[in-house]
C-alpha cells in the first residue's frame, strides 16, 4: 500500500455545502432507493431465535468433525437445517454439497485446503520438474496483453506460498515456474527436496442449489475453481451467508453468492481472477477486506480484479477495505438496480475504485478512495469513481485523493446498445458534495465519446447530469482539467458550462 494512502484532507478544505440545503436531507430518488435498501437491511439482521447460542460457540446438538474426518459425511448425518462444527486442523481436497439451511462454523485453525501434496519431481537441467499433473483450462477468460497464460488453472505452491507463472523455461527465476501442459509437469526453479510442495487440485470448497445456507470462521484456500465460480459458490442458490472467513489463493474466484446472499466480516484476497461476485436481490457486501486479486493476470477489462455484481437488485456494498486488486475494487455492471456503496475506503487498485456500469439508481456516498486508476491512464478511465453509461445515480460526501494525472470522478457516455434494441443513457446523475483533492494534474467531469450525429451525442450535457458543491484542491503550480461534452476545459470552462455554481477550486497549502 502506498505510504501516500493515509494521508488526510487539509483542513482549509470543508466541504461546500448550499445554505438552502437541510441537513440530512435526501433527495426524492435517494429516499427511494433507501427504502428497499433499508429492508435489505433489516432482513440481514439475522434471526436470534435460530439458538445458535454465542458468536464463536458450537450448538449441543451440532455435528463435530475434526481433522482428517469428512465434512461432507458430516453434513449428511446433521440434515437439513443442522450445524456442522469444523474442529482445527487441516481438510484437504474436501469438495461439500451442503443441505438445505445448514450451517458450518469453523473452530479457529480450520482450514480447507483444495490442493494436494506432490511428491514426483525430478532434476531437469537446472531446473526442476514436477510430474503427474494434469493443468485444467480455466474457462471463459482473456488475459492481460494477449497471450494465454491465465487459461491454466495449475497453482502451484512451496511451503504454503504461491509460485507466480511464467511463459517459459527462459523466463525462470526464484519463486517462479512454468506449466508444461502437453507434457504434464511443471518446472521450478528452486529446489523443492525437503519442502512442502502442493499444486490446486479440488474444485469448490462449498457447491450446491441448496437454500440459506451458512458458512462461518474457516479458512478456504487454494481451490483450483474456474474463472467466474467461487471456492465457495453460493451463487447457483439463494440465501448463502459467508461471515468471518478467510478466502484466498484460489485459482479463478474467491466467493460468489446469490439472491438473499450475504459476504460480511471476511478477508478475500490473491485469488485468480476476482476476489468475490454475486448476482440476484437483496445482497448484502459489509466490513471485508479485499485485496490483491487477479494474480493470474487476466484483463480487467474483460472481468478482474476486486468484488464484481451483475444483473442485480437492491444491493449494500458498505464498511468494505478495497485494495491493491488488478483491476477495479467494487464493479457493478449490467442492468444493476438500487445499489448503494457506502462508507468504503477503495485505494490503489489498478482501474476504477468504484466502477457502476450500464445500470440505474445507485447512491455512492461516503467513501474513502485513493489513488486508484494506475493501470489504465487511457482517455477518461480508470476514475476513481466511474459511471459509465448510467442514470440515476448520486455520487456525494465522497473524499477523493487523486494520483497524478489521475481521474476523480467521471461520467462516460458511448453510445452503448442494449441487447433489445435502443441506448443505455448517462442521464440525471447528480455529483455534489464531495471533497477532491489533486497531488498532480488530475482531471473531473463528464465526457461523450460518440458520433455526433449519434443519439446519445449531448447526453452529457442535456440529460440532467449536474456537478455542484464540490470542494477541489490543487497544488498552486497544477491546474486540473474538467470536461462536460468532448472538449476538456478549465474550472472556469466547467462553472461556464453550467457546474459547480456553488462548488469551489482551492489551492492545497501542505503536501498530501
Amino acid at each position: 500500500m502506498n505510504d501516500r494512502s493515509a494521508k488526510a484532507f487539509p483542513p482549509e478544505m470543508p466541504a461546500a455545502r448550499s445554505p438552502h440545503r437541510a441537513a440530512g436531507a435526501m433527495t426524492r430518488r435517494a429516499l427511494c432507493l433507501a427504502l428497499p435498501l433499508a429492508a435489505l437491511i433489516l432482513w440481514q439482521g439475522g434471526d436470534p431465535a435460530r439458538g445458535e447460542g454465542a458468536e464463536g460457540a458450537c450448538p449441543g446438538k451440532a455435528v463435530r468433525v475434526a481433522a482428517g474426518e469428512s465434512i461432507q459425511r458430516a453434513a449428511i448425518r446433521a440434515g437439513e437445517g443442522g450445524t456442522i462444527c469444523i474442529g482445527p486442523g487441516l481438510y484437504r481436497m474436501q469438495e461439500i454439497a451442503p443441505l438445505r439451511g445448514q450451517t458450518f462454523l469453523g473452530e479457529p485453525g480450520s482450514v480447507l485446503d483444495g490442493s494436494r501434496i506432490v511428491r514426483q519431481f525430478e532434476r531437469a537441467g537446472p531446473h526442476w520438474s514436477l510430474t503427474g499433473l494434469y493443468p485444467r483450462h480455466v474457462g471463459a477468460g482473456r488475459c492481460r496483453g494477449g497471450g494465454s497464460l491465465c487459461l491454466l488453472s495449475l497453482a502451484v505452491f512451496l511451503d504454503g506460498q504461491p509460485l507466480t507463472r511464467v511463459a517459459s523455461r527462459g523466463d525462470l527465476g526464484p519463486g517462479r515456474y512454468v506449466v508444461e501442459a502437453a507434457a504434464g509437469r511443471a518446472i521450478l526453479a528452486d529446489n523443492p527436496e525437503g519442502r512442502r510442495v502442493e499444486v490446486s487440485a479440488a474444485r469448490f470448497a462449498f457447491r450446491s442449489r441448496a437454500a440459506d445456507v451458512r458458512i462461518r470462521g474457516l479458512v478456504v484456500e487454494k481451490y483450483d475453481t474456474p474463472t467466474q465460480m467461487g471456492a465457495i459458490r453460493g451463487g447457483e442458490s439463494t440465501g448463502w451467508r459467508v461471515e468471518d472467513s478467510q478466502i484466498r489463493l484460489n485459482a479463478g474466484l474467491g466467493v460468489d453468492v446469490g439472491s438473499d446472499g450475504a459476504i460480511t466480516g471476511s478477508t478475500i484476497e490473491r485469488n485468480g481472477q476476482l476476489g468475490a461476485a454475486a448476482q440476484g436481490r437483496r445482497i448484502l457486501i459489509e466490513n471485508n477486506r479485499i485485496a490483491w486479486n487477479n494474480t493470474a493476470g487476466f484483463d480487467p477489462e474483460w472481468e478482474a480484479g476486486g468484488l464484481k455484481i451483475t444483473q442485480s437488485q437492491e444491493v449494500v456494498l458498505r464498511g468494505n477495505h478495497v485494495h491493491d486488486n488488478a483491476g477495479p475494487g467494487l464493479w457493478c455492471d449490467i442492468d444493476c438496480r438500487d445499489v448503494l456503496f457506502e462508507k468504503n475506503t477503495v485505494e490503489n487498485n489498478s482501474t476504477a475504485g468504484i466502477f457502476f456500469e450500464i445500470s440505474y439508481d445507485a447512491v455512492i456516498r461516503g467513501n474513502t478512495l485513493r489513488f486508484n486508476g494506475a493501470g489504465h491512464p487511457v482517455w477518461f478511465w480508470g476514475a476513481d469513481i466511474q459511471v459509465a453509461a448510467s442514470s440515476g445515480v448520486e455520487v456525494s460526501d465522497n473524499t477523493i485523493t487523486v494520483r497524478p494525472d489521475g481521474r476523480a470522478i467521471v461520467l462516460v457516455d458511448q453510445g452503448r446498445e442494449k441487447d433489445g434494441g435502443g441506448f443505455y443513457r448517462t442521464t440525471g446523475n447528480r455529483v455534489h458534495d464531495n471533497r477532491i483533492l489533486f497531488t498532480g494534474r488530475g482531471s473531473a467531469g463528464g465526457v461523450t465519446d460518440t458520433n455526433e450525429a449519434a443519439p446519445n451525442a449531448r447526453i452529457i450535457e442535456e440529460g440532467g447530469n449536474s456537478f455542484d458543491r464540490n470542494t477541489y484542491a490543487a497544488p498552486a503550480d497544477v491546474k486540473p482539467v474538467f470536461i462536460w461534452g468532448r472538449t476538456p476545459i478549465d474550472y472556469a470552462g466547467f462553472r461556464d458550462a453550467g457546474q459547480e455554481k456553488l462548488g469551489r477550486l482551492v489551492t492545497r497549502t501542505a503536501p498530501p
